[in-house]
C-alpha cells in the first residue's frame, strides 16, 4: 500500500512540476508587447488619443516615474511562521527620436515565484509607446496587465492626459 501511495504521489508531483516549466516569460520589452498584442492571458492593450505635445507627456513621466514607480515595497505576514517579501520596482523611460517614446514598468519579486525565469529589471508588467500625431495630440498605446496595478494604469493615463494625479499606492 506504501508503495502504491508512493507512486502516486510522484506521479503527481511530475504533473505538477511539468506546467511550471511550460511558463513563458518574456525576456524583453518589444516580447512583452508582442504577448499582450496577440491577446496573452491576463494582459490588456489599449490606445488613447490625449491633446498635449509629447514633450509635455515626456516631461511628466520623467518628473513622476522616479518617485512614484520607482520603489521598494516590504511586506510581512504571518502564516504559521513569519513571511516576508519585497517587490522592487523598476520604470524605464526613453526618447527615441523626436517623435516617440517608450516607457516600461518591471517588478522583481523577493523571494521569486518558481520556475520563474525574469529579465533583467524583473517582470514586465507595463509598457507604453508614445507617438507625436502632429498639432499637440499625441497616441499613448498601454501594454499592461489585467490583473492588478489598477491604480498605476490610471496613474500613468491621467499623467498623459494632463491631469493631475497622486503617486499610485504600489503593492
Amino acid at each position: 500500500m506504501r508503495r502504491v501511495l508512493l507512486v502516486v504521489g510522484l506521479v503527481i508531483l511530475a504533473a505538477g512540476i511539468q506546467p511550471i516549466s511550460a511558463i513563458y516569460v518574456p525576456q524583453s520589452r518589444r516580447e512583452f508587447m508582442n504577448a499582450v498584442a496577440a491577446g496573452g492571458r491576463g494582459t490588456k492593450m489599449e490606445k488613447i488619443t490625449v491633446d498635449r505635445n509629447l514633450a509635455e507627456i515626456y516631461s511628466v513621466l520623467k518628473k513622476r516615474s522616479s518617485p512614484c514607480l520607482d520603489v521598494e515595497v516590504r511586506r510581512t505576514g504571518y502564516v504559521g511562521y513569519t513571511e516576508r517579501s519585497l517587490s522592487d520596482y523598476n520604470p524605464t523611460l526613453k526618447m527615441v527620436g523626436k517623435n516617440k517614446v517608450e516607457f516600461a514598468l518591471q517588478v522583481v519579486h523577493r523571494p521569486r515565484a518558481v520556475g520563474e525565469v525574469t529579465a533583467p529589471g524583473g517582470l514586465y508588467i507595463m509598457a507604453a509607446d508614445l507617438k507625436w500625431l502632429g498639432k499637440n495630440r499625441t497616441e499613448v498605446t498601454l501594454y499592461r496587465s489585467s490583473i492588478g496595478f489598477k491604480q498605476i494604469t490610471n496613474s500613468v493615463r491621467q499623467w498623459a492626459s494632463g491631469e493631475d494625479a497622486d503617486c499610485p499606492k504600489m503593492k
